[in-house]
């Protein structure tokens, strides 16, 4: 067994065994296995031969582990935010599609078994991962995840044709090259808050040698999608910082712009190239036809053709078109596939998650800047309001990306969805911390005349942990 091997199997059934106890330990192991993918590594073969599931084992432990302890939402968090509740309306929209749309196919069938899975996983997200500790350790996990795919594809690893990466790296979520190019533009400003969260150096160049792995593999990619999603994270950015930062914020991606730049090759500057000329592209002018036919298909069904129905159906209504292909674009799949009040509820979490988002960073504003997280001897601070930025400028970047390929049921655009709705529960957690470090020092207070202090009642004082113990 390699070494590789085995610090995988120490770190994997130590966290499955931990999971039991402490269901946040379960999530942020769930988190690096989702972006390891181990049945597909090198040094998986222990884990092919057994054949196990690790992803789905430790979902399975931490959800046992959710009922054995049973972690409480306190200060106002919720278990069913209203954006979760969408969710699901959305995924019982897309179940409902397979018996009224135009038959169960085999991808459709897959796509309901995701999205229940997907479901629960945002569940069990949401339900356990409540304090700030426990919503950064799983932050660090998703970048810990994309370090390791960022080294691989450093180090030649993966499917290479015609010098772009297609392929071979991560989950099966990005294991291919649009996917890939979407899951790093949505880790960057993740990398960003980070970065300038933690308090030793040495952390700092581990975050940034990350984020320089990031942008080289996302450069190996050629992806044009990507520039859609970097340029609407980038005005999300700047607009969600105070009036005073917005100059020093869009002078930081403008030199952070140079610096990738630098990283670019002849062959990545032609493939850009193309998005002038789309209309001499024949894949642009194809992805054109397509969202034509998604139209289409909304208007002649309007609740829906079903759930992973497009790639065969689109064959009907473009001319000449041979072999299946996807809708290039997340809405219009949407539409095409849940009708008209899918892609209403669809837009409607999305819309709700980015908006709760920025209300939590002006929420951050009257908090103290930052909250002082410890896990043994390590110490780190957390700010909320940048997380909420970066958490947003994720999705937004996302969603950018995704106007030209299609990932309604992809793993990491849900997982997002859970954090923001889990780190909506933190902001409860860090107001009233707030709160408790205010009753300890009471205020002086100038009575008007006629009242007496019996009327300016005390707030309840109330028993902070920055444990991850639920």
């Amino acid at each position: 067994m390699s070494l590789s091997a085995l610090i995988f199997w120490v770190t994997y059934l130590g966290g499955i065994v931990a999971a039991l106890f402490n269901p946040a330990v379960g999530v942020t192991l769930y988190v690096l296995v989702y972006h390891l993918n181990p049945e597909t590594q090198w040094w998986g073969g222990s884990v092919q031969a057994i054949g196990l599931r690790t992803s789905f084992t430790v979902a399975l432990a931490t959800g046992i582990g959710m009922l054995l302890r049973m972690p409480r939402l306190h200060h106002g968090a919720r278990q069913f935010p209203v954006p979760y509740v969408f969710a699901l309306l959305l995924t019982a929209v897309a179940l409902g599609s397979l018996v009224w749309g135009l038959g169960l196919s085999e991808r459709g069938e897959y796509q309901a078994e995701k999205l229940i899975k997907l479901m629960i996983i945002s569940f069990i997200i949401i339900r356990c991962v409540r304090t700030p500790l426990q919503y950064q350790l799983v932050v660090f996990a998703w970048l810990a995840g994309v370090f390791y795919v960022g080294y691989e594809a450093t180090g030649g690893v993966g499917i290479t044709r015609g010098g772009r990466l297609t392929g071979g790296l991560g989950g099966p979520d990005f294991a291919e090259s649009s996917g890939l190019a979407v899951h790093l533009v949505a880790t960057l400003p993740l990398i960003g808050a980070v970065f300038f969260m933690l308090r030793s150096w040495w952390a700092r160049g581990l975050v940034l040698i990350t984020g320089a792995l990031a942008v080289n593999t996302l450069i190996m990619t050629r992806t044009r999608n990507a520039l859609a999603g970097l340029a609407a994270m980038a005005v999300t950015t700047v607009l969600s910082l105070p009036r005073g930062y917005r100059f020093k914020g869009l002078a930081a991606i403008v030199a952070g712009t140079l610096l990738a730049v630098q990283l670019t090759d002849p062959a990545w500057w032609r493939r850009m190239e193309s998005v002038k000329t789309y209309s001499q592209d024949p894949a642009a002018v194809q992805r054109i036809r397509l969202w034509r036919a998604a139209l289409e298909m909304a208007r002649d069904h309007p609740f829906g053709i079903g759930l992973g129905n497009f790639h065969h159906v689109v064959m009907d209504y473009v001319p000449n078109l041979t072999i299946i292909r996807a809708a290039h674009n997340t809405p219009l799949a949407c539409l095409a596939e849940l009708g008209w009040i899918g892609l209403l509820l669809f837009c409607a979490v999305v819309g709700l998650t980015v908006w709760r988002l920025g209300r939590v960073r002006r929420q951050a504003h009257y908090l103290p800047p930052h909250t002082e997280i410890r896990l043994f001897r390590w110490t780190s601070r957390f700010h909320l309001a940048w997380h909420a930025t970066a958490l947003r400028a994720a999705i937004v970047g996302y969603l950018g990306c995704a106007m030209f390929t299609t990932r309604l049921t992809s793993e990491d655009f849900w997982l997002l969805i859970a954090l923001a709705a889990a780190l909506h529960n933190v902001s409860k957690y860090v107001v009233a911390e707030h709160e408790l470090e205010d009753t300890k020092v009471p205020p002086v207070v100038l009575l008007p005349p006629g009242k007496r202090e019996s009327e300016l009642a005390a707030r309840p004082a109330l028993q902070p942990t920055h444990s991850l113990i639920p």
